[in-house]
């Protein structure tokens, strides 16, 4: 994941934008946009977000609306879209004139999600991702997961790579982990830089997390005792810190517990790195850390 300050955040959100061949928009190369054009990728996104009936939909960064008409075509009860570029927003209001559509101008990051259910259980969120904000964007969806029932994401391939890894990967890392805890994440397929204009020099990829099918449903295991998904976090990151390393070393970054008194009860871990253990691994090491002797 590429680290992005909160200033970036508001002033490329915009390189979401879809280009639309009616409304003849320039991509701004300050903003690092890219425009996608490409009929069967739009097309197969919107069908890969499996929007429930009468559902409300959230997409991050309409653009001028390739996609978003694509989405009005399902049976949702409603799409809240979330855009910054000015241009873009008033080709939305005059080019869609649809009811269901309301049309934010406001940072996506800013928002509280859960005051958007209107009386719905979840929220389905579909998106082509800045690939500049890419990160703030999946951990925020992820911190607000109670609220969402999948994601849908455009994003650069190595991003969806990493949300997808597998262990003993170059992949690998803190993004799947926490990812494939919360989530089950799926790498649906690749979208070649060609399908932009202008083209990115990196390629793409669209995946899918949902957020209904998290570690937990999927293997049937309870959490460990005590589980606390931000200290789960810190345990992820801390252990990933410094990946080439022993457990043993990384574990004693720690504050909140004693590593004397609790490496007897590890000791099958300690000679591992991060990237060997599975997310079942990291939820077994996390009850042995706080399960009983931390509190």
């Amino acid at each position: 994941f590429i680290n992005t300050s909160h200033k970036d955040t508001v002033f490329l959100f915009g390189s979401s934008i879809i280009f639309n061949e009616m409304a003849h928009l320039q991509a701004k190369k300050s903003l690092g946009q890219h425009f996608l054009h490409d009929e069967k990728t739009l097309r197969d996104i919107a069908e890969a977000a499996r929007i429930p009936e009468n559902e409300v939909v959230i997409e991050i960064g309409p653009g001028t609306g390739n996609l978003t008409r694509r989405l009005l075509k399902q049976r949702l009860s409603k799409l809240i879209a979330f855009e910054l570029d000015d241009r873009a927003i008033e080709v939305l209001n005059t080019d869609l004139p649809d009811p269901r559509l309301e049309v934010v101008h406001q940072d996506f990051m800013s928002v509280v999600l859960n005051t958007f259910l209107e009386g719905h259980e979840k929220l389905t969120i579909v998106g082509n991702i800045p690939y500049y904000i890419t990160s703030p964007i999946i951990f925020k969806l992820l911190d607000e997961r109670a609220s969402i029932r999948s994601a849908t994401l455009l994003v650069q391939l190595e991003v969806a790579e990493r949300l997808a890894g597998n262990p003993r990967t170059k992949a690998y890392g803190i993004p799947s982990v926490i990812s494939q805890c919360f989530a089950n994440v799926e790498m649906l397929f690749k979208v070649k830089a060609t399908a932009f204009r202008p083209p990115p020099r990196v390629e793409s990829a669209v995946v899918r997390l949902d957020f209904e099918n998290n570690y937990f449903h999927r293997s049937g295991a309870q959490p460990p005792p005590n589980f606390d998904e931000k200290r789960f976090s810190t345990l992820v990151r801390t252990l990933f810190a410094m990946r080439r390393k022993m457990i043993r070393n990384n574990l004693k970054q720690l504050q909140d517990i004693q590593f004397a008194e609790v490496e007897p009860t590890i000791t099958s871990f300690l000679t591992k790195r991060a990237e060997e253990l599975s997310v079942a691994d990291f939820l077994e090491l996390y009850g042995l850390l706080y399960g009983v002797t931390q509190s």
